[in-house]
């Protein structure tokens, strides 16, 4: 076991943005209630979601062993920079960590953890090797259970769940759930492209990319939109934070907007543009944060 191998196995540089959306879940659902914020709290949240993460990070190498000898690829456990020991004494340190820190919470946040937990082994283990439809979304779920993980930390189980949540009027984080669902399950796509080796035609990447950009403008429209607010105050808040984390993701994407209408993709240009989407995030939870900091 070397340095580089742990370092490339739990892909360290990434676990950055699983952190984040679930410590934007914790602080965008304290907002309403500031007196509910405690940093001890916010420091367990962090835990849980970095050692689900790095969990699944090494578990995806694990059961992708004898796939990637086969083809010849350039990870720890294939370059013996990772052995197949260390890598399982790993895999049982990332899962302590996030227990220790979920029972800790306890509560919801428990709850959603254990959850969570299921849902990267589904993925790992079956959903990643099945159909795009079904993968996309599994992780896609993965993502959006992580940030929800620090929103049930600060309120609790909602008593009650009914479809006024999904309506503008309706709590913030619901909206920025959905974000991180529909921007994961198009990173993810990418990715399993990449992995089967499939060209995309630009067709298809123009229009993958307009799906999300489009879901992305609608979800700061509908959480900006103030139906009962009060006479005398606007109905339409200007959520000026978004607007410029959207306004960056063109820059962000591969060759920015425009190359959506270049030539056709292969799968070796596919792995910035899942990187540099799932770094989005950060943006996007921090945009959230300033927005709901800004417009109560």
């Amino acid at each position: 076991m070397t340095p580089r191998g742990v370092w490339q196995i739990l892909r360290l540089p990434l676990v950055v943005t699983a952190v984040a959306d679930v410590t934007a879940g914790y602080m965008v659902a304290s907002l309403p209630n500031p007196a509910v914020f405690e940093w001890r709290r916010l420091v367990l949240v962090a835990g849980i979601s970095a050692g689900l993460y790095l969990f699944g990070m090494v578990q995806n190498d694990l059961v992708d062993l004898r796939r990637d000898r086969l083809m010849g690829l350039a990870r720890p456990l294939v370059t013996g920079e990772m052995g197949l020991a260390a890598a399982v004494v790993l895999l049982a340190l990332t899962a302590v960590l996030a227990a220790a820190c979920a029972m800790a919470l306890q509560g919801g946040a428990l709850v959603l953890a254990i959850l969570t937990f299921a849902a990267i082994n589904l993925y790992n283990l079956g959903a990643k090797h099945g159909p795009s439809y079904v993968a996309m979304p599994t992780m896609g779920l993965c993502r959006m259970l992580n940030f929800g993980i620090g929103v049930l930390a600060a309120i609790g189980v909602p008593r009650e769940v009914h479809a006024g949540l999904l309506l503008p009027s309706g709590p913030l984080w619901v909206r920025q759930a959905f974000a991180i669902f529909f921007t994961t399950c198009i990173a993810t796509g990418y990715s399993i492209a990449a992995r089967r080796g499939y060209t995309m035609t630009s067709r298809v990447w123009q229009g993958a990319f307009m799906a999300a950009a489009l879901a992305g403008f609608g979800l700061i429209a509908l959480a900006s939109l103030q139906p009962h607010a009060p006479e005398g105050q606007p109905r339409f808040v200007a959520p000026v934070a978004r607007v410029l984390a959207a306004m960056l993701l063109p820059a962000l994407w591969p060759g920015g907007l425009w190359s959506a209408a270049g030539h056709e993709r292969k799968p070796d240009e596919y792995k910035p543009f899942t990187q540099r989407a799932l770094y989005w995030l950060i943006v996007m939870d921090v945009a959230f944060i300033l927005d709901g900091t800004l417009v109560r």
